[in-house]
């Protein structure tokens, strides 16, 4: 649509042209004016002389008659006949000259009539008359009264048609008046219409805007009030969450060096603090990752049995310490594998059944999971619902915003920053999902996140083993019976499932080589199962493998200890797992004990520049049965690899005078050393994986170290 080039005007510019076409019209009238005054001047002008004219005709007729009688002023007359001629003569000059005249003078004086001409003899003829009148005598023809009325009645139509003419242009002049006067309402209509109703919505416009302006400045204005105040309670409570813990761990190390005997509770305690203190300072990372756009979102296949068990077992023993009862179920068949960013699935997983935890005094937590198919897209559907204090529903959409909680109060009543449904709903986005709630206060909360995935296909292993052992599995959770049946059928033990104690007590015990059994369990826990198969004399038991959410605080007699085989914390660490069930398999093949095989001919090199962590790491390595050398920094690690053979170096990243990337670059390109480099590091992120991967690390592992995938990570490479 073509646009109005009036529109791109300015309001002064609109103004200035409004005046100019005004003033433009004013001008061009008081010309036309001047011009018809002008025009009506010279009519009345032509007018006037012609009439004179008809005077002056008869004022000669009247001379002629007078001399004729011979008077005795006759010299008098004589003057005054000869002043009338010559302005008779000159009056028919100036008539008979002008440049336009009508139609009907124009013939009558040049025309068959022939004024022009009669006028001029007439003239003549008086002058002579008055030439050659010595003696007084008879009028001559042309002056009779006949002559002299024909005369006169001919310059009457010349006045008359003089005066038409004039009475004509009087007229034009009128219309021209009148054309004026609507032009000029005209104009004045055109520049309400395109300059000044433009205008003034130009302005109604423009003060709208400033109006919106200021609202908006407004409104910002007290969004910034807000977030200032939501910032300001973010911080006081993201101080007291902070402090709490800090306090927490160190006043727990004073008391373990204040009490020895007791340390091993107080270090334990002083652990978990230590923990708590890592998700928040993990949470902050997050949020700034996020928002300065940074954080990357890693698609790669993973176990999603295993990912289901690490969150729901951790989950469900929070459960357990509130008196919750957690639920599990599967809505469809799962994949086993599935192409995502496992460590952001579970960080959303951990958030939500956290989150429904913490604000569930009573009731239970539920999470259902299934696979969709869209469009032919996978789709992971993930469901949270609990019997919690529900949300109110004006205060739902601002769950999701930063530092903010549905009620301030529940900060004070239940803790927490208000961080963790933001950085949840900010991961599923960067992961193209999508994240809802329903609430009702009272009732509970129910959270839904919609997540696009892939199927990882990859051809299924057929282990034969030289031996075939039957395994029980007995856990009242099912992610982890599904996830532990998964990981001893992987290795080719045939599996039987139980979700009690009591449902196993019930079956032939003698028929299972193999006993996995979970801790926590409702009626009989994992120990009481123990305690029972040994008053049954079952004998020779099965190798007991227990499994535990808090295996640190596991508590039992020393003789349902010594029957244990191994311990595994939850979330299992599948490759440990695998490890002891072909352990398992070698024993009964071999009829002989190598359990405690240990690794002493490996030795390993630590490069770290802070002592203290050097020092976590090479008791952790020791304590295994490792051989252990320490480097400060990244050039001692490259010379020690010069004068010393090495099995493995765990790396960390930043050290001073070389830190780990150089130097694994020049252990790679330069020493040729082939064997594993296992970085170490805080920085925890993909893009940090990626550059360790490019300058040659075998893998990685974040800090705070844990033993326990340390360990697992290292037998990957040293076997």
């Amino acid at each position: 649509m073509p646009t109005n080039p009036l529109s791109n005007l300015t309001i002064r510019t609109r103004y200035v042209l409004a005046l100019c076409l005004i003033a433009a019209t004013v001008s061009a009238s008081a010309l036309i004016l001047k011009y018809v005054f002008s025009v009506q001047l010279n009519d009345a002008n032509i007018v006037n002389i012609a009439g004179q004219q008809r005077m002056l005709s008869q004022r000669i007729a009247l001379f002629v008659t007078r001399l004729s009688t011979c008077p005795d002023n006759k010299l008098l007359q004589i003057q005054e006949l000869q002043t009338t001629i010559e302005k008779f003569e000159k009056n028919r000059a100036y008539l008979s000259g002008l440049p336009k005249l009508p139609a009907k003078v124009q013939n009558l004086y040049f025309g068959d009539t022939g004024l022009d001409a009669k006028s001029q003899d007439y003239a003549q003829q008086a002058r002579e008359y008055d030439d050659n009148l010595l003696t007084c005598g008879e009028i001559p023809v042309a002056f009779n009264t006949v002559n002299t009325d024909k005369l006169l009645v001919t310059l009457d139509e010349v006045v008359n048609e003089f005066e038409i003419a004039a009475r004509k242009r009087v007229e034009r002049v009128e219309n021209i008046e009148l054309f004026l006067w609507i032009f000029t309402l005209l104009l004045l209509f055109l520049e309400a219409l395109i300059i000044f109703r433009p205008m003034e919505r130009k302005i109604k416009s423009t003060l709208a805007s400033l109006q919106t302006a200021l609202s908006a400045a407004k409104q910002a204005e007290q969004q910034a009030v807000e977030a200032n105040k939501a910032k300001s309670e973010f911080l006081a409570s993201m101080s007291h969450e902070l402090r709490t813990p800090m306090n927490g761990l160190f006043g727990m190390i004073e008391l373990a060096i204040d009490n020895p005997e007791k340390s091993k509770e107080y270090l334990e305690k002083a652990k978990s603090a230590g923990k708590q203190l890592l998700v928040l300072i993990n949470d902050v990372l997050d949020l700034s990752k996020i928002e300065a756009g940074k954080l990357r979102i890693e698609r790669s296949p993973f176990d999603l049995v295993q990912l289901l068990d690490d969150v729901a077992s951790v989950q469900s023993a929070n459960c357990r310490m509130k008196n919750l009862t957690f639920k599990f179920e599967k809505k469809t068949n799962l994949p086993a594998r599935i192409i995502s960013d496992s460590t952001r699935l579970a960080q959303i997983m951990h958030n939500l059944l956290s989150n429904a935890i913490k604000f569930t005094n009573s009731g239970t937590v539920e999470l259902t999971v299934g696979v969709h198919i869209k469009n032919k897209q996978y789709f992971l559907i993930i469901n949270v619902v609990d019997t919690g204090i529900g949300i109110e529903q004006h205060k739902i959409a601002s769950i999701f915003e930063k530092f903010e909680q549905a009620d301030q109060t529940t900060t004070r009543l239940y803790g927490g920053t208000g961080l963790g449904l933001a950085i949840t709903k900010q991961l599923s986005d960067l992961m193209k999902g999508e994240l809802r709630v329903k609430s009702e206060v009272g009732k509970g909360s129910h959270f839904t996140l919609t997540l696009p995935i892939e199927i990882d296909i990859v051809p299924q292993e057929n282990i034969y083993p030289e031996v075939n052992l039957q395994c029980a599995i007995v856990d009242d959770l099912q992610t982890s019976r599904e996830y532990i049946q998964h990981i001893a059928e992987s290795q080719g033990l045939t599996t039987t499932t139980f979700q009690s104690a009591k449902d196993f007590l019930d079956t032939n015990i003698d028929y299972y080589d193999v006993l996995i059994i979970d801790f926590s369990m409702p009626e009989l826990n994992g120990a009481q199962l123990i305690e029972e198969l040994l008053k049954r004399n079952t004998t020779p038991l099965p190798h007991i493998i227990l499994i535990s959410a808090a295996i640190e605080q596991f508590e039992c007699t020393e003789t349902v200890r010594s029957v244990i085989w191994r311990t595994h914390a939850k979330p299992i660490i599948r490759q440990e797992l695998e490890a002891n069930l072909r352990e398992l398999q070698k024993i009964y093949i071999h009829q002989q004990s190598k359990a405690g095989e240990t690794q002493t001919s490996f030795r390993i090199l630590v490069a770290e520049d802070n002592e203290i962590n050097a020092e976590v790491v090479k008791v952790m390595l020791e304590t295994s049965g490792f051989q252990v050398s320490i480097a400060s920094d990244g050039e001692k690690a490259v010379n020690a690899c010069i004068l010393e053979d090495f099995d493995l170096i765990l790396m960390d990243l930043q050290m001073p005078i070389m830190d780990g990337l150089s130097a694994t670059l020049k252990l790679r390109n330069e020493i040729n050393f082939t064997n594993p480099i296992i970085a170490l590091s805080a920085n925890a992120y993909v893009e940090d994986r990626e550059k360790c991967r490019a300058a040659g690390m075998s893998d990685f592992l974040a800090k705070p170290i844990d033993k326990v995938s340390l360990i697992s990570t290292i037998q990957k490479y040293l076997k």
